[in-house]
């Protein structure tokens, strides 16, 4: 049996020191060992060119301020306002400047060494008493008419009951009625509010 190819990455995780982590490399594998480490469906934030075509970008769970994940280190200035919720995973991949070539790609130790170095100097460990605030917990869809809407997920007290077939979506599953929306993840359910604002429709 062929041994399974791995690559380097670089996980942070609340209250502790960045680590170099080794993923599989193969196509499916490698998405859900991310999902695995990051507990959920996750998001991508380009964080800076390595080289031309290659960026380092930080892998999140995209529900992690929802989820009331811990809080782990600030975004460098002059975005220092901005946390990290739960762990989060320093990635090398193509960047689309060359639309032939997609995907994530092994680093060296060396260059994660010199990577964790530069994360330890620039983001700021949290206290760990953080709370997100309200726009961290906001999400937005488009509606009929282009405009945005925004929502947020709220748990629910029970688990819901008379929900319909879900649809599954990675780690979550949603499920949609005509006048109610669920999404449950882990086991906990969610269910979705919109949020009024000034600019809002009132239909």
């Amino acid at each position: 049996m062929a041994k399974e190819q791995l690559m380097r990455a670089i996980l942070i995780a609340p209250g502790q020191e960045p680590a170099i982590i080794r993923l599989p490399a193969g196509h499916g594998k490698h998405e859900e060992a991310i999902r695995d480490v990051l507990e959920g469906n996750y998001g991508a934030v380009e964080f800076f060119e390595i080289q031309p075509g290659i960026s380092l970008f930080i892998l999140v769970n995209d529900l992690a301020a929802v989820l009331g994940m811990k809080p782990n280190r600030r975004f460098p200035a002059p975005d220092e306002k901005e946390i990290i919720y739960g762990k989060a995973i320093f990635i090398a991949a193509y960047n689309g400047a060359d639309e032939s070539k997609e995907g994530t790609l092994d680093m060296s130790e060396e260059t994660c060494l010199m990577f964790m170095e530069q994360i330890k100097l620039h983001f700021a460990p949290c206290k760990g008493d953080e709370e997100p605030g309200p726009e961290d917990t906001l999400y937005y869809e488009e509606d009929e008419q282009g405009q945005r809407k925004p929502y947020r997920w709220v748990e629910c007290l029970a688990v819901p009951e008379n929900l319909p077939e879900p649809l599954q979506a990675g780690r979550v599953k949603f499920y949609r009625t005509e006048t109610r929306e669920i999404m449950e993840i882990n086991h906990r359910y969610f269910k979705k509010i919109p949020v009024y604002t000034p600019d809002s429709s009132l239909n």
